[in-house]
């Protein structure tokens, strides 16, 4: 549950919104299904329970969203079925072949035809925002897909400064390190994921899955001048087993699993306070991994 890849963004300034406050922000942009004829929607749904006006949930500080996009499924092969036999009756009728211009225009003309018909897909995304800690964290792994989202909770608040995370030293050239010398800050070791590129071949790659990283073969990368993109980190939470995540250059969670341990349950615990220990559970845990993995990587560049 909650978040299986995460990006993070440092808020510009102080955050000056309640749950309240900002779940009527919310309002106007809460998700709706897609028309007939839209190919892609985007909106905030409740991020908990069925109430549509509660569009945000609070706890222990931290504001918990959950945004849906839906899409109509429509592939280029169900276009290109169609196309030939319009194209060949439009040209029979002009009595001459088709501009490109005007075989684009009747494709997306197919396109449009065929696009009410087609199925519906929706995915979620998680946003947590930790205003003591300065941070919107959101579950994905695709920066374009983060923007997209934070671009849509701009578009509710009418403003929104936020600046990705950005660290004093290169990343690659931490995670080379670590890999290399399996000299990792307390509490962090290695997994078995790692991925490799080469700094001016970017198609000379090498990808390492569920093995040591001491082995010859990666050493052998390294020393051909391949640098780390990519590495699974492993790091003690003080609980019976770690947070595990593949750590990318451009600061990404991906794969991410937190401890197993869970909050104490009451006897007689209703499922919304389980659900609010659960993510309490979940903003302790990042707040405490982060505070361990920032300076680990150097420290936060100065703005």
């Amino acid at each position: 549950m909650w978040f299986r890849n995460l990006r993070a963004w440092r808020l510009a300034s102080p955050w000056d919104l309640d749950a309240g406050g900002l779940s009527e922000r919310l309002l106007d942009a809460a998700f709706a299904p897609c028309a007939p004829g839209q190919a892609e929607t985007m909106g905030w749904e409740p991020p908990i329970g069925e109430d549509p006006e509660a569009l945000v949930h609070a706890v222990a500080g931290r504001l918990l969203l959950r945004a849906r996009i839906q899409e109509r499924i429509l592939p280029g092969s169900a276009v290109n079925e169609v196309l030939p036999e319009r194209l060949a009756a439009a040209e029979q009728r002009e009595g001459r072949r088709l501009r490109a211009a005007e075989r684009r225009e009747l494709a997306e003309g197919i396109r449009a035809e065929l696009l009410p018909k087609a199925l519906l897909r929706s995915t979620r995304h998680w946003l947590l925002i930790d205003p003591a800690n300065s941070l919107i964290m959101i579950d994905t792994a695709t920066a374009a897909r983060g923007e997209a989202l934070l671009s849509q909770l701009r578009g509710s608040l009418g403003n929104l400064g936020v600046r990705p995370l950005a660290f004093a030293r290169p990343l690659d050239g931490t995670l080379t390190h670590w890999v290399q010398t399996r000299e990792l800050p307390e509490g962090f070791e290695l997994g078995g994921w790692c991925d490799l590129e080469h700094p001016q071949d970017t198609a000379n790659k090498v990808r390492f899955r569920a093995q040591p990283l001491d082995e010859d073969d990666v050493l052998a990368a390294l020393d051909r001048g391949l640098r780390v993109t990519a590495v699974e980190l492993l790091w003690d939470a003080g609980g019976e087993d770690p947070l595990r995540c593949v750590l990318s250059e451009d600061g990404a969670l991906r794969r991410l699993r937190l401890p197993s341990g869970e909050a104490a349950e009451g006897e007689n615990e209703s499922p919304e306070a389980r659900l609010d220990a659960d993510l309490a559970l979940l903003g302790l845990t990042l707040q405490q991994f982060f505070a361990a993995l920032f300076p680990a990587l150097g420290g936060i560049a100065e703005d």
